[in-house]
């Protein structure tokens, strides 16, 4: 993403990248929420991972099942047919959130890297919904690592969700520190609080204490007079507590700028392992890491 890129807060369509591995239901469930609270288009799209059925092509490649003490040697085609099995079920169960919701849906199915796949199907105006462990090989990888790596080339923010039922009702944070890209930040979160009715809690990072009156007339003027959204400003002591409220948050959402000014690499991917809620990411520039 450009270096001039900005979140756009008129959210357009979710779209949830589904793959083989087991996806959560209360993930979907949060996805459709946030689809319909900002009356956009729910969209799945299901990967039938190449790198998966091309280890299905290798004559020693066998399938283990969980819970059980067999294995299987994995054939292409009946690998094949699981993934289409798995799709099926996928599409059914986005379905059925959207049809709850009353809210537009599609579906698709895509072959290819999970990871190119996902950010090919992606357009500017969407959220990026991927679980933790997205791919089938999502497990082997550190989690920061391959989030911020997507992130970094994605076209919109990620909102990574937990697999585990840890997606409880709560307050939207966002750490602020008055860059450009966390002003759009800041709208997009208002935006959400606005349609769901949700409280917005600001951390003021540093400087950006002498925001504060500016951010609340902002946010009056985007929810209006007849909004439920409340907006609460704290300034923490230090980065330190800053961290630690970001890097402890067990329920509602945390919004984040990956490559903050504020925050540093290290201090960004301890909040991505450690935080056990779904995160809106969002990437303005190279997240790599490089020089730092």
């Amino acid at each position: 993403m450009s270096e001039a890129a900005q979140p756009d807060q008129r959210v357009r369509r979710i779209l949830v990248a589904l793959d083989s591995s087991t996806f959560s239901e209360a993930a979907l469930a949060l996805a459709a929420d946030i689809a319909a609270a900002t009356t956009s288009t729910l969209s799945g799209l299901f990967v039938e991972d190449q790198d998966l059925l091309r280890l299905a092509q290798l004559p020693f490649s066998r399938e283990i099942q969980a819970g059980f003490a067999t294995s299987r040697d994995l054939q292409p085609e009946g690998l094949l047919r699981d993934l289409r099995a798995q799709a099926a079920l996928a599409r059914s169960a986005l379905a059925e959130q959207a049809e709850r919701r009353r809210i537009a849906w599609s579906f698709q199915v895509a072959q290819g890297r999970c990871e190119e796949a996902v950010l090919t199907a992606a357009l500017g105006g969407d959220i990026i919904a991927v679980t933790r462990h997205f791919g089938p090989f999502g497990q082997a990888a550190r989690v920061s690592e391959r989030i911020r790596r997507m992130a970094a080339r994605a076209p919109a923010p990620l909102l990574i969700l937990n697999n585990a039922a840890a997606n409880r009702p709560g307050p939207t944070v966002m750490p602020y520190d008055a860059s450009p890209a966390s002003e759009g930040l800041f709208r997009l979160a208002t935006a959400i609080c606005r349609a769901r009715g949700d409280l917005l809690e600001v951390l003021l990072l540093e400087s950006a204490e002498a925001a504060e009156r500016t951010l609340r007339a902002e946010f009056e003027a985007l929810v209006g007079e007849r909004g439920s959204a409340g907006l609460r400003l704290s300034s923490p002591p230090n980065r330190t507590a800053a961290l630690r409220r970001l890097s402890e948050l067990d329920r509602g959402l945390l919004v984040l700028q990956a490559d903050s000014g504020s925050l540093e690499p290290a201090q960004i991917e301890l909040i991505l392992e450690r935080a056990r809620v779904p995160i809106l990411l969002h990437v303005e520039g190279d997240v790599s890491g490089k020089g730092s």
